[in-house]
């Protein structure tokens, strides 16, 4: 049955002591959203004891599958009041806290500046309604009470949902305004730091820095933030590759690169569960992307037709449709092999290529008598 807070007391909670790497204590916030859900469902199948915490009710089912309780806060007000109270007595005895609720993505109101210069596109993404202003307050003010909550509640682990997006994501695809042209070289990787330019990636490069802040206090926390690009779900992994950028009809650079959705779950189960994800009182962040593009064109020449980026040092090998963001730290430290669309249709047309071979061999013979004689349909 749904736990319930209708008067907004603050849940009860014991104390858990337990805190081996074979059984944790986990809490996931935004646990009634996507990539909440498939965390918290994931960490539970592994054997850990979740706690779910949205500002949304549980869907059904989720409970006894991806959660053993489930806690309704609304996380922009838990700074103070009765809401701070249910976030603390949530986190009380967490071992690791994964912390996934956010507006997930840009406003759909780009900065002043790119309103007044007429070169904001819609991205093919899906934007966010709240204003830029409060969509950074929001995410600003959750991270922080959540984070601050769960060091309160003696969590040796903090998982933070961050976004490629930090790195530069603009509503202008080209131009001044735009992150290619500040890229310093490519594939980008964690080194070259984050340049956002708009609220989102701004709320998010924020949180990440008050994990920054709180490692230099928290010396028995480690904190881990993810920053993955735009997710390709499991239903439309078929639809890559898409059709190519043209100078007529760019595209923002980031969104060149994607991730399918079971590989941004993984890397947060990995974050949250493998010891050398973090040292204590230190902060690791993890660029999570896909090995190629999601088009089919070699990417370097595509980059300068469409966005005017050319000669730009190459920092590792771009052969092909490589991916313009790098996810090679995380493939060594969090074990996360990323998918590929263009290295799944290859696969695939392998094992058909071999299935043809197989259906157009002729038939083993068989003996009749002493005579063998081809087995007939």
């Amino acid at each position: 049955e749904k736990a319930t807070n209708p008067t907004n007391a603050p849940p009860q909670r014991s104390r858990c002591n337990q805190r081996s790497k074979h059984h944790m204590r986990a809490v996931v916030t935004g646990a009634a959203g996507r990539i909440g859900r498939g965390v918290a469902t994931a960490l539970r199948e592994r054997g850990h004891t979740v706690v779910g915490v949205d500002m949304a009710s549980a869907p059904p089912g989720l409970l006894g599958t991806g959660c053993d309780d489930f806690v309704t806060i609304d996380l922009a007000a838990a700074v103070a009041g009765q809401e701070r109270e249910c976030l603390t007595a949530a986190m009380d005895g967490a071992d690791v806290v994964v912390h996934c609720a956010a507006w997930p993505g840009p406003s759909a109101t780009p900065p002043p500046a790119v309103v007044a210069s007429g070169d904001a596109t819609k991205p093919p993404i899906g934007l966010e309604t709240a204003p830029p202003a409060v969509l950074l307050r929001d995410n600003v003010a959750s991270t922080s009470a959540v984070c601050d909550a769960a060091i309160a509640g003696g969590a040796s682990r903090f998982v933070f949902s961050s976004s490629a997006f930090a790195m530069g994501f603009s509503h202008v695809p080209r131009g001044p305004q735009a992150w290619s042209s500040k890229v310093g070289y490519l594939p980008v990787d964690e080194a070259h730091g984050a340049q956002p330019h708009e609220s989102y990636g701004l709320s998010k490069l924020a949180g990440e820095e008050i994990l920054e802040t709180a490692a230099r206090t928290a010396t028995d926390t480690s904190f881990v933030s993810l920053r993955f690009t735009n997710i390709v779900k499991r239903e439309l992994w078929s639809s890559l590759p898409w059709e190519a950028p043209t100078s007529a009809e760019p595209l923002q650079l980031v969104l060149w690169a994607y991730v399918h959705e079971d590989d941004v779950i993984r890397a947060h189960v990995a974050a949250a569960t493998r010891e050398d994800a973090a040292a204590r009182g230190s902060h690791e962040a993890y660029l999570l992307a896909a090995p190629d593009s999601r088009f089919a064109e070699p990417t370097l020449p595509l980059l300068a037709s469409v966005l005017g980026v050319e000669g730009m040092p190459l920092r590792s090998p771009m052969e092909g449709n490589a991916s313009v963001l790098c996810a090679r730290k995380a493939t060594e430290r969090l074990g996360v092999e990323f998918r590929a669309w263009s290295r799944d249709r290859a696969w695939s047309r392998e094992r058909e290529a071999s299935q043809s071979l197989v259906d157009a061999s002729p038939p083993p013979p068989r003996l009749v008598g002493n005579q063998a004689r081809p087995l007939r349909p």
